[in-house]
């Protein structure tokens, strides 16, 4: 799937109840009594995926950082941040033994700046947003995988930096020129099932970077009947080659390894035209399962 994936940084202002399962530096759980106490954190701090276009302008992505506490605070709060190598580090220790296959890691984006080194959360409210930005994308390898890890790590007016909650990890894929918004029309053919075959166009889909030479389609596999649409998702892998032109692809189905190139139907991109033409077949034979379609860029992700 796709490595952003595929979704990009759009944080609401979390309000956590007195519940929240927070710990203070030194790992003691607060879940049972957090009144009056004030932690600071980000709301949302698992990894988080921005993907980043290939350009040479600055680009600047903001995320939320927050104070959970039962009451607003009555007096300023002023948070400092930095990077935290070590975090991701060890974020790539983990995906390394999770799957022993993989053998590239996470690398420091080389030239980002925390705009707001320290911020200031005001009083009466409980978040405010950070801003980083990234400069010279244009000068980076799509092959490399690039990250920005932020921590906390100061909190004035006795605010406790929540130890579980206190760094985020954004992964920053670079966008591909493939990537992008593109208008389907195409068949589908469900042989003995009329209703779930037909001619269709107009639907607007989105193909995210999965690699240097790669995007994902999730492509809506059914026909509408009037109550929705019928069938599942079909997550398609599309890598690209440039070695002529119009440009070879191939396709791999991540749901369905049965997915395979329709005849002698030659899949292929037009840089030309932005265009992809493509077709496939699933299930017992060439004529059981089968889609083929046109996908024209419109526009940007």
């Amino acid at each position: 799937m796709r490595n952003k994936i595929f979704m990009i940084i759009s944080f609401l202002a979390v309000v956590f109840s007195v519940s929240s399962c927070l710990k203070d530096n030194i790992g003691e759980d607060w879940t049972s009594d957090l009144k009056g106490k004030m932690y600071a954190e980000f709301p949302n701090n698992g990894p988080q995926v921005k993907v980043i276009q290939p350009v040479a302008t600055d680009q600047i992505f903001k995320f939320l950082i927050n104070i959970s506490t039962d009451a607003v605070p009555t007096s300023d709060i002023t948070l400092t941040l930095g990077f935290d190598a070590a975090a991701m580090a060890a974020y790539n220790n983990d995906i390394h033994a999770a799957d022993t296959s993989i053998h590239w890691s996470y690398e420091m984006y080389p030239t980002m700046t925390i705009m707001e080194p320290t911020v200031t959360i005001a009083a009466g409210t409980r978040n405010a947003y950070v801003h980083v930005k990234l400069s010279s994308a244009n000068l980076l390898s799509l092959a490399k995988k690039f990250m920005c890890p932020i921590t906390i790590t100061d909190a004035s007016g006795g605010t406790v930096i929540a130890s579980n909650k206190k760094t985020v990890l954004y992964k920053l894929p670079i966008a591909n020129k493939w990537e992008g918004t593109y208008k389907l029309r195409g068949t589908v053919l469900r042989e003995g099932d009329p209703v779930l075959s037909g001619y269709y166009k107009g639907r607007t889909y989105k193909l995210g970077t999965s690699g240097p030479n790669s995007v994902v389609f999730d492509k809506l596999m059914g026909w509408s009947d009037g109550n929705g649409n019928i069938g599942g998702i079909s997550y398609w892998e599309i890598t690209i080659s440039e070695a002529t032109t119009p440009n070879p692809i191939t396709i791999k189905d991540a749901t369905n390894a049965a997915v395979k190139p329709l005849g002698t139907y030659p899949n292929r991109y037009d840089p030309a035209t932005k265009t992809f033409y493509m077709s496939v077949y699933w299930g017992t034979g060439p004529t059981n399962r089968a889609t083929t379609d046109t996908l024209v860029y419109t526009g940007p992700y």
